[in-house]
């Protein structure tokens, strides 16, 4: 029988790092919006935050100079334990090779990992800079000039649009901005389940076993779901099952990707059946989508500039969390707390 994957593996061992960025990020949210805040109605008050621009960006790289000691101790913590998870599903499978340690692909995984998130951090200063000028700006319009907004509604509106999107960290080639904590789960995620399925066929070749079974996944995405409960050879030298690498190629074990590869004895593992979940990978979605709508409103508490911007976003985030409440029990969804809150693990 092959073993039980965890699908979740990844996302629980990336809870770390997201964090660390999750608290910079709304910390460098609540510090723009209270410099911002800071003596809003006072004569001067513009050139005094032209001047102000260095303090705040000082103030983000120290947060992201902390964030460079702090993740890749996390990182390597992270991979190191889904290689070693990998090569225990291939132990449950009665495989008893030893496990090798910290192999030099881990050690590449880890590297490749803390440089890509590090890349993330000039984008978070410019990010972070820009907003703060644009609301500047914002409180400089004609509109606020001739008395149709206040300077308070002007930069609520600038720090409103700022909490939406969240302190973006990373613009792929599609021109899609993503946060830096949701980067960072991405680039974790992806990083430690490749390191699972690798611990997985390292102890297999190493125990003279050459094919595995891809697991079933609930609510797949269109990627993978051909490879489900299909055999192949990790060698490639088999002359009967494909490849692994031909289905890697075609987008098996993708960024984010929930499979994972186990033991196949010919004659003896059971194939899995009726893998199919048409509907999962759309109420996964829908449950992403609602999880994003609750964070943004927290954000906009958070750089509420009073106590009327601060009650609308409570009130607008309890709205959003009853609507995630009733999805998640309607469809018999794991609920994911940490997705739901700022300054954790989204």
């Amino acid at each position: 029988m092959p073993a039980t994957p965890d699908p979740e593996l990844a996302v629980d061992l990336a809870k770390e790092v997201v964090n660390l960025y999750s608290r910079a990020a709304d910390e460098i949210l609540a510090d723009v919006a209270r410099r911002l805040a800071r003596g809003i109605d006072q004569p001067g008050w513009e050139e005094r935050k032209l001047v102000e621009i260095t303090d705040l960006r000082n103030a983000a790289t120290a947060r992201l100079e902390a964030l460079r000691t702090q993740v890749p101790d996390a990182v390597t913590e992270a991979i190191e334990r889904a290689y070693t998870a990998g090569g225990a599903d291939a132990a449950a499978d009665g495989v008893t090779a030893a496990i090798r340690t910290s192999p030099a692909a881990v050690r590449a995984l880890v590297a490749e990992t803390v440089t890509g998130l590090e890349s993330t951090h000039f984008q978070i200063l410019r990010s972070t800079t820009d907003v703060f000028r644009a609301a500047v700006a914002e409180v400089g319009a004609p509109s606020v000039v001739t008395g149709t907004r206040t300077r308070r509604q002007a930069a609520q509106q600038v720090l409103d649009r700022f909490a939406n999107r969240g302190v973006t960290g990373f613009v792929d080639r599609a021109g899609r901005a993503w946060t830096a904590e949701s980067y960072a789960e991405m680039a974790v995620r992806t990083s430690a389940g490749r390191a699972q399925v690798a611990g997985t066929l390292d102890r297999l070749q190493d125990g003279g076993r050459d094919l595995v079974i891809i697991s079933d996944a609930p609510q797949e995405c269109e990627k993978c779901r051909p490879a489900e409960g299909r055999t192949y050879s990790i060698s490639g030298r088999s002359t009967k099952y494909p490849p692994l690498s031909s289905a890697i190629g075609a987008g098996l074990f993708h960024a984010g990707c929930r499979h994972t590869a186990s033991l196949y004895i010919e004659g003896v593992t059971r194939r899995m059946t009726n893998t199919a979940d048409p509907e999962g990978d759309q109420l996964r979605q829908e449950q992403r989508r609602l999880e994003r709508g609750l964070r943004q409103w927290r954000r906009r508490e958070v750089v509420a500039l009073d106590d009327v911007a601060a009650r609308k976003a409570k009130a607008k985030a309890s709205e959003w969390r009853g609507r995630l409440d009733e999805h998640v029990k309607s469809n018999n969804l794991k609920r994911l707390r940490a997705r739901e809150t700022i300054g954790v693990a989204r």
